[in-house]
């Protein structure tokens, strides 16, 4: 995939916007005298000479300029950074170091940190593969930046400041297509020709909606086959059933979407088990809005005139579509939305509906000493298999409640999953990552099959070329006899590939054996194959392109 970050040497700076007052020579420091805006407590910087950033640094009306420095400070209440308004009699470059010392509570003196080496002389263009090898990280500040025309592509010159240990302090020039505040804080991964890679961050509250949605599904969830088991031995229950009719139909609908294996050996049962896994139930919804506020703005009477948007298309309330979609799932085509995880919430409802009022709480604590790690991060696959402990009978509406909305926070967690690794890049090219889990029925026996499907897009380089795809599937699964396997395929530029992974010696030799027949199979189907190869153990967790760093972060 192409970089985010190209390593140019850094142009001519251009002159800045605030010219006004006398500027420092290059070789002399520059004092100045700050008034506080606000003032600060006596003593906070009396004692030490802080070093601070301006971070912004505008005219005011009054002649002089607005300045904003973040200063890092030492206090009773630890080291910490605050912000300080202050007013200067000349300009200070946004980005620059200055060092402080307080005169009073209401004034400070200003030392402006030597001018930052001109491009070409102490500043690098390329990184030492040695220090710097592939997949390594950058860690860099941003100290100054501008923006170019290359031909018929604008873009920003920047110059950083590297803070990880393998250089710390060395400047750096380098490109690229987006801008980058000064100040702000830059982490990359090297690629193999030495280029530097870095995901475009989501905002604060994002991520940490994102970690907490990851840490507490992973808690509470549970693998289904326990709720399928049990839900099987219900409905073979003839005459006076233990459960209301209302459960038992519930019950049913959770089942249309258990794939049979031999349903899972064509193309169409593999769509439908793809589509039905309950991870698209949002989108699936939201569809169905769409396609409801367009049938009720168009008049039935002239099509080519839709009447004005009418602002009271409404979905029903959940509790009354669900059993709908539930009503629709057995159609050859069931509407959006209609999925396991809409069967799930179904029952769940449901159950909620039967139970006393009061015990739901109770009911929905965990009941498994097994714990979350410490820290949770996207890539995690597959799920481990887990079981809840201590559910008793099975057949009481307490046990049946927990096991639905255990399997309800494994599918969400998949679904997060999916959303953590999904990244767009500066450079137009972008990773988009879908991750689910399928439920297998072979005769009275259920297991899962859990799926990551990868598609990474590549910019396309001139403006008339198609981008580039890759696509990868893995699949995770365990079989009678078998054990654990795992699948990992790629498609790339037209040549598909296949590793296999087993965890017992037998199922491995089986797999060396048939690895020619699946060749021909494939090429049989006009593909081109490239290697096909068989290893014992579990393979390396998912290459991505993507930052993990928020998740320390915002922990």
């Amino acid at each position: 995939m192409s970089s985010d970050f190209s390593l140019p040497p850094l142009p001519p700076k251009s002159p800045s916007p605030l010219t006004t007052g006398a500027p420092a020579r290059p070789n002399e420091s520059l004092v100045v005298a700050l008034q506080l805006v606000r003032p600060i407590a006596a003593g906070l910087l009396a004692n030490q000479t802080a070093q601070a950033e301006v971070v912004r640094s505008q005219p005011a009306p009054n002649g002089q300029f607005d300045l904003v420095l973040r200063v890092a400070v030492q206090d009773s209440r630890g080291e910490r950074s605050i912000q300080l308004p202050v007013l200067s009699p000349r300009a200070l470059p946004e980005g620059s170091q200055v060092n402080l010392q307080q005169v009073n509570p209401n004034r400070l003196m200003a030392v402006l940190a030597p001018p930052l080496p001109a491009a070409g002389s102490a500043t690098i263009t390329r990184l030492d593969p040695q220090r710097f090898p592939p997949n390594a990280q950058v860690q860099a500040r941003v100290v100054q930046q501008q923006p170019v025309n290359t031909g018929n592509q604008s873009g920003y010159a920047i110059q950083a400041r590297i803070i990880s240990e393998q250089a710390p302090g060395q400047l750096i020039n380098l490109q690229s297509n987006r801008p980058a505040d000064v100040g702000s804080l830059i982490t990359a991964t090297v690629g193999q020709q030495g280029e530097l890679r870095v995901a475009a961050q989501p905002n604060a509250q994002h991520q940490l909606l994102l970690l907490q949605g990851l840490r507490e599904s992973l808690q509470r969830q549970a693998s289904g086959e326990p709720l399928l088991q049990r839900a099987e031995q219900l409905t073979q229950v003839t005459g006076n059933p233990p459960l209301s009719p209302p459960v038992q139909s519930a019950i049913r609908q959770v089942l249309q979407y258990v794939s049979t294996v031999q349903q899972l050996s064509s193309e169409a049962g593999v769509a439908r088990a793809l589509g039905g896994s309950g991870v698209f139930m949002e989108a699936g919804l939201q569809r169905l809005a769409q396609a409801l506020q367009q049938s009720g703005n168009t008049t039935p009477g002239d099509s080519r005139n839709p009447a004005p948007a009418a602002d009271n298309t409404r979905l029903p309330d959940l509790k009354a579509l669900l059993p709908l979609l539930g009503k629709l799932a057995s159609s050859s085509e069931p509407p959006p939305g209609s999925d396991l995880k809409s069967g799930l919430l179904n029952l769940l409802v449901t159950l909620q509906q039967q139970l006393p009022a009061g015990s739901l709480r109770q009911l929905l604590q965990a009941q498994s000493a097994w714990q979350a790690p410490p820290l949770v991060k996207p890539g995690l696959f597959p799920l481990p298999t887990r079981m809840l402990q201590q559910l008793g009978n099975t057949t009481d509406l307490g046990s049946l409640l927990r096991l639905t909305a255990a399997l309800l926070s494994r599918i969400q967690h998949h679904q997060l999953q999916s959303l953590g690794q999904t990244q767009s890049f500066a450079d137009g090219s972008s990773q988009t990552v879908w991750q689910l889990e399928l439920p297998v029925r072979d005769g009275q026996h259920f297991s899962h099959v859990q799926m990551r499907i990868q598609r990474e897009e590549e910019a396309a380089k001139k403006k008339n070329q198609e981008a580039s795809v890759q696509w990868e599937v893995r699949l995770a699964f365990s079989l009678d006899q078998l054990g654990s396997l795992q699948v990992i395929a790629r498609l790339s530029k037209g040549t598909v590939s296949s590793q296999f992974w087993a965890e017992q010696d037998g199922t491995l030799q089986l797999i060396r054996q048939e690895l020619d027949y699946l060749r021909l199979r494939l090429e049989s189907q006009g593909l081109e194959v490239g290697k096909l190869s068989s290893h014992r153990g579990s393979p390396p967790e998912p290459e991505q392109a993507v930052q993990q760093r928020w998740i320390d972060e915002v922990t």
